[in-house]
């Protein structure tokens, strides 16, 4: 097993440049109204990572927030798909773990507090424009996908799912 080559004091440099890209390339296309901005924090936080912001519009969840975080070997990609559930737990998972094994690109994990996250890790050097579309873009389809399901099991009372538009 080959391990992801450190990255070097440009990989900040050079995710911004990749993000500044996909983000110009997102306002032309046919989903430009989906992207509601990027923002950039340049200074590590305690563990040495940089970070990154994409907030995106959903179809069903209003804001869609993709963290990108620079590690020491790979971009950490994550998403909350939703709080802990507060009821019908092994429903929830149950769900979310068979979804998970046809997922390209990401999967669900359990993160902070129990809430359910979408996550990948790729070395820093594979990241390229298209590769951060097919990251965010993913990350756009299955929380459309999954959000209604995975609040109407696990949060009910504070889920209600909109109207077709």
């Amino acid at each position: 097993m080959s391990r992801a080559p450190l990255g070097d004091a440009d990989a900040p440099a050079h995710l911004d440049e990749v993000i500044t890209r996909w983000a110009a390339e997102w306002q032309k296309g046919a989903l430009s109204g989906t992207l509601l901005g990027v923002e950039h924090q340049p200074l590590a936080d305690d563990k040495g990572h940089v970070h990154w912001l994409i907030r995106l519009r959903g179809e069903e969840k209003n804001v869609i927030t993709v963290w990108l975080s620079l590690r020491q070997r790979t971009v950490h990609v994550e998403t909350e798909l939703m709080p802990a559930p507060e009821e019908r737990h092994d429903e929830v998972y149950r769900f979310v773990l068979t979804k998970n094994h046809s997922l390209r690109e990401l999967h669900v994990a359990l993160g902070p507090e129990d809430g359910l996250y979408l996550v990948a890790h790729v070395p820093t050097d594979e990241m390229s424009v298209e590769r951060l579309d097919e990251i965010v873009g993913a990350t756009l389809h299955y929380v459309d996908e999954f959000y209604p399901t995975v609040m109407a099991m696990g949060l009910p009372s504070l889920y209600r799912r909109r109207r077709a538009r």
